[in-house]
């Protein structure tokens, strides 16, 4: 099913690029996370590996989840709908400053985390992890801090019990307030 879901994802991605100067292609981000979840996160439930391979193939690809659902299973299918990111409408993104849209954006996604099964929590701390290392590489300062505040309150909402090796990891990169 890994074998799979990597050949889905790099089909899905194919000709999408990371952010930042001399980006890097999209698959690796996707195997960045199933990386660190399986070998910092000490995760093997194959279908929550292949989860993580596609946790952004239906916000960032033109794939469905009933394609996810046919190809994949229930079980897979329903993890990448509770780690699909909800975003506000085209109407009221339009309406906010880029401050308030932030904010209304970062609050969506933690009330998706508060929502999210531990399967799913895992992976978005994988996620997280990946997505911070990047940051630090590519993202300008105040960016950088905007995203690790946001990184605290995902903290708060992700118990640490849930995966310690990946939360400790996320925190570290974190500073404190």
């Amino acid at each position: 099913m890994l074998h799979r879901a990597l050949k889905y994802a790099y089909r899905q991605h194919k000709k999408q690029d990371r952010d930042g100067e001399a980006p890097l292609p999209y698959l690796t981000h996707v195997t960045d996370v199933v990386n660190k979840l399986r070998y910092f996160g000490g995760e093997t439930d194959e279908e929550v590996l292949a989860v993580a391979m596609l946790h952004d193939v239906l916000e960032e690809t033109e794939a469905t989840e009933a394609e996810i659902r046919e190809r994949f299973g229930d079980r897979v299918a329903d993890l990448v709908v509770e780690l699909t990111r909800e975003e506000p409408s085209e109407e009221v993104a339009a309406l906010l400053p880029p401050d308030e849209l932030y904010e209304l954006r970062s609050q969506l996604l933690l009330d998706g985390i508060a929502r999210m099964s531990p399967p799913a929590m895992r992976v978005k701390l994988a996620d997280r992890l990946s997505n911070l290392e990047g940051a630090r590489a590519t993202r300008p300062e105040a960016k950088l801090r905007q995203y690790e505040a946001q990184s605290r309150r995902l903290l708060d909402r992700i118990p640490r019990d849930v995966c310690p090796e990946l939360w400790d990891r996320v925190r570290a990169l974190v500073p404190a307030e």
